[in-house]
């Protein structure tokens, strides 16, 4: 029996959190309901907004200093990054605007631990805010610290500050008009550009005002806006994406469920908030109160040239493999076994790299639950292993069927969905899996993980760095040529064709749901193999394959080599591993790095590393041009492309 002091306790405690997602959430549904982007960077510069109130209060003393210094800071922070970065790539599609800003928060977190440590630190109550309050209540006494309720009290004074700027005022007015219709705003004389940055610091600030007002009950650390920055998304996609009352609705609503359910069903503990955004995007996608939908032209990825896949049969593919099968016979002469087994890593990185891109690259979706595949691959490999047979193969083979299954499963529920929508719930898919490893520990071996056994494969002990180097090069080589094989197949066109007009692909007579539902869950069977060979590399399994962060990764060795070119991904995931593997034993903030170069990659190489030799070559031809004037040479491609329009438009 709940007593009622007890319920209205979780009230309290419910309405606490609302605020505080409120406070998070403001910022991305401000930010996006100008720009269209989904700021990844949104739950660092949270957190950086903690840092920087506790040194303002070093400093100073404060705590109301603080609160007023370190979200301006955050703000000009936001404002500079958006003119250095976003300001010059918003005519791309939307993924590398969530791409560019993933980058930005490695930048932002690896920058903190830099400057304060990676320790965690205690940010302590002002002495006015400190202590409980008594509150009487007909029969009910209660008593709740006086800070909660002070930030109930400013999480509400914020939201109607936001909400007064945006209704009643000629900047309200403009950022609201911009919008809706951009355009017409730039006809009137009003530089649209320089909202988009002004929203974008506004936004930023209201993360960072969140950090400073969330550091007093909550350890302050680098890792604090992980966690915080899923639920941001998740109330911004349930409140209605763009649309701020949704977002004060859906932050209070959450709020509750978490504290209830805790309350009331604990069995849910971690489900519940996941759950609800999964039923309100399969229900309702635009949200409990959208009222604003995501412009179409938004909503897909598409490229302007084609880089074609290289082929296993081809002379450069052949000499690729030649070079690799080589590998191992320099162990003890010119290198260790340590790197033979780093490339094996690569190999099992290059095959998850290639799953997402078939969804990415060649579907047009973006996904970030890929690491649903990867950890479920792993786990079943794992289980397999210790509770039916040691034979590797029967548990690679059961892992990419699970999680082909899965795949197609997640697909026939979520695939009609597209853009932000499709990435939000494919979030939350993982996320949901992540929770089962956490919590089911009798099966999952919890937070501990589970220890595999010494894999075996008809005899041969897979535990030897060169038996287990050939079966995973094997493998990624065997899997890369069915794919090149299943895209250039009449198959492959249509997913293609889907990718670049869903609706002229139906006008056809394609069943285009089903053709994305066998695509997604190829991907996903590509995914568990990837998994499973993890788990064959190092023995053990854990929740951490399952984390988002995992799918974050594989979404960035993608972007590094090279989306929608199958081979890309690959030579992507060897700069990723050869990233961190190499110079995190160098260098302590080796994320810096590899965030800056994503970063990079975005704005100069859209398509990655396999595209350079054609950004090289084209940045050449055009120098040339302008020395010599135009050249009368035809471009063999662009005469290909036009030719295949006229053939189309006959």
């Amino acid at each position: 029996m709940i007593s009622p002091s007890l319920f209205v306790t979780e009230l309290l405690n419910g309405l606490t959190l609302g605020v505080l997602y409120l406070l998070i959430a403001a910022g991305l549904s401000v930010i996006f309901g100008m720009t269209d982007i989904i700021n990844f960077a949104h739950g660092a510069l949270y957190m950086l907004g903690a840092y920087l109130g506790l040194s303002v209060i070093g400093v100073t003393g404060s705590f109301w200093l603080a609160l007023l210094i370190a979200p301006i800071l955050v703000g000009v922070v936001g404002a500079v990054m958006e003119r250095l970065t976003l300001h010059h790539i918003y005519d791309r599609d939307p993924l590398y605007h969530i791409i560019l800003t993933f980058g930005a928060m490695l930048m932002i977190t690896e920058g903190v631990k830099y400057v304060w440590g990676p320790q965690p630190q205690q940010f302590s109550t002002p002495a006015i805010l400190a202590g409980t309050a008594t509150m009487e209540m007909s029969m009910l006494s209660i008593s709740y610290p006086i800070y909660k309720l002070f930030l109930i009290a400013a999480g509400v004074g914020v939201a109607l500050l936001v909400w007064g700027l945006f209704k009643f005022t000629d900047f309200g007015l403009i950022v609201r008009a911009g919008a809706q219709n951009p355009g017409t705003v730039r006809l009137l004389g009003i530089d649209v550009s320089n909202y988009f940055t002004l929203v974008f610091a506004l936004g930023a600030a209201l993360a960072g005002a969140a950090g400073v007002l969330a550091a007093p009950f909550l350890s302050v650390s680098p890792s604090m806006g992980d966690s915080i920055l899923i639920v941001a998304f998740i109330t911004v996609v349930v409140g209605g994406l763009g649309s701020f009352r949704g977002s004060v609705v859906a932050a209070i609503l959450i709020g509750l469920v978490e504290s209830l359910g805790n309350l009331l069903v604990p069995e849910l503990t971690g489900f519940s908030v996941y759950l609800l955004m999964i039923a309100v995007l399969l229900v309702r996608p635009q949200g409990l109160l959208g009222e604003y939908k995501v412009r179409q032209a938004s909503t897909k990825v598409s490229f302007d040239e084609v880089i074609p896949p290289v082929r296993v049969t081809s002379k450069t593919g052949l000499a690729a493999i030649a070079v690799l099968m080589l590998v191992p016979l320099g162990i003890g002469i010119v290198w260790s076994s340590y790197y033979v087994g780093l490339l094996s890593l690569i190999f099992v990185w290059a095959l998850l790299a290639l799953s997402l891109d078939i969804v990415m690259g060649y579907m047009g979706l973006l996904s970030f639950g890929h690491a649903a595949f990867w950890g479920v691959g792993a786990y079943v490999t794992v289980l397999t292993t210790i509770h039916y047979t040691d034979l590797f193969p029967v548990a690679l083979l059961l892992a990419a069927v699970t999680c082909g299954v899965i795949a197609w499963g997640i697909g026939a529920l979520s695939i009609r969905l597209t853009g932000v929508y499709f990435a939000m719930i494919t979030l939350a898919f993982a996320e949901l899996f992540h929770q089962i490893g956490v919590t089911w520990s009798e099966v999952t071996g919890g937070a501990n993980g589970l220890i595999m056994p010494i894999p075996q494969m008809f005899g041969i002990n897979l535990g030897d760095t060169v038996v287990f180097y050939y079966l995973t090069l094997a493998i990624l080589v065997g899997t890369y040529a069915l794919s090149v094989r299943i895209l250039d197949s009449p198959f492959g066109r249509v997913v293609k064709a889907i990718r670049e007009s869903e609706r002229r692909t139906a006008s056809l007579g394609y069943d285009t749901n089903k053709f994305k539902r066998r695509a997604f869950a190829l991907s996903g069977t590509i995914g568990g193999i990837a998994g499973s060979l993890f788990a064959g590399y190092q023995w053990f399994v854990s929740p951490e394959t399952l984390h988002w962060v995992i799918s974050g990764d594989a979404v960035i060795a993608m972007m590094l080599g090279g989306m929608g070119t199958l081979f890309g991904p690959m030579i992507g995931a060897a700069v990723f591993i050869g990233i961190s593997e190499g110079l995190s034993a160098y260098i302590p903030g080796w994320r810096f790095l590899l965030g800056l170069f994503l970063v990079l990659i975005v704005m100069f190489a859209p398509r990655g590393i396999a595209s350079l030799p054609r950004v090289i070559s084209k940045s050449t031809g055009d120098a040339r041009s302008r020395l010599f004037g135009d050249s009368d040479e035809i471009d063999i491609a662009d005469y290909e492309q036009t030719a295949a329009k006229e053939g189309e438009n006959e």
